[in-house]
């Protein structure tokens, strides 16, 4: 009989969204424990992921491309942008043809939102596509990313400035870093099938707080101020030709209501430390990203 890490050997774990924030960081913790990894990517050529790893052309919103990334898979991780629900049900479909025993989803925390709006809506469909694959599932539903405030980039750079376009109610934000390992950890360990987690970071912060974190880090005083939530609405309205979308996403996005408001335990329960700060985020990326 095969020993443990002879077992390991013969599972294939694919990741989906593998150059992504999340997905990138999951490969690389995967590929350090010795695990069989398989990478879908739109440009495979130019993918840079680690030596061993296994990529393969395809994508999410290409059902065609997904027998192939699923055959002789375990389990995977299903990180996905885009149309999320459509893409979902491709997945699914794919997944249950190919006999898949565990998808880990990288859902979202809006689906526990009390507002409806789309970003919910499109996560909740995502979920509920998965789970009627007959596959075992493990929800993974993070509120915002530290590397969210990368959005301040432009503004930071040219005035010193922070225009934050998701109001300033607090929030415990989590490091795409710790996101990552809940879903290794959710992949590779007993007892998460069937489960769901909101993953947040440890500290309550509001996006002013995060500003004079990163202006501290940075050496410099960062002014901030809120954008009225009609001219966001403009902005998404203008990048995705959707504004009634926009102004629900909006809505909830400025609600104090949110379910990250409150911190988890997850992250811990999962990986058996506590997240990262978001001040370790700001000092790892303040001076390629904000200069």
């Amino acid at each position: 009989m095969a020993g443990a890490a002879g077992l390991e050997g013969l599972i294939m774990i694919l990741v989906t969204g593998a150059t992504g924030k999340v997905g990138r960081e999951a490969v690389e913790q995967l590929t350090a424990q010795g695990r069989r990894v398989r990478a879908l990517s739109r440009k495979p050529e130019e993918a840079g992921l680690p030596e061993g790893v296994e990529v393969v052309a395809g994508s999410p919103a290409d059902p065609a491309s997904l027998t192939a990334a699923f055959a002789g898979v375990t389990s995977a991780l299903v990180v996905l942008s885009g149309d999320v629900a459509g893409e979902a049900r491709n997945i699914a479909k794919a997944a249950a043809a190919a006999h898949v025993e565990h998808i880990v989803f990288l859902s979202s925390a809006s689906v526990l939102h009390p507002l409806p709006h789309g970003i919910a809506k499109e996560h909740r469909a995502a979920e509920e596509a998965i789970s009627e694959s007959g596959v075992a599932t493990t929800f993974l539903r993070p509120g915002p990313f530290h590397a969210n405030t990368a959005w301040w980039v432009r503004t930071v750079r040219e005035s010193d400035s922070v225009r934050c376009w998701v109001g300033n109610n607090p929030g415990a934000p989590i490091d795409e870093y710790d996101i990552a390992s809940a879903a290794v950890a959710a992949l590779t360990q007993d007892g998460h099938r069937g489960r769901a987690y909101v993953l947040t970071g440890a500290e309550v912060l509001t996006s002013e707080e995060q500003a004079r974190i990163l202006g501290e880090v940075l050496g410099r005083r960062l002014d901030f101020s809120v954008a009225p939530q009609e001219e966001v609405v403009e902005v998404f309205a203008g990048i995705t030709g959707d504004r009634p979308a926009a102004v629900t996403n909006v809505a909830a996005l400025h609600s104090p209501d949110v379910p990250w408001a409150t911190p988890t335990t997850a992250v811990k329960d999962l990986t058996g430390r506590d997240p990262r700060p978001y001040r370790a985020w700001a000092a790892a990326n303040a001076a390629p990203l904000f200069g």
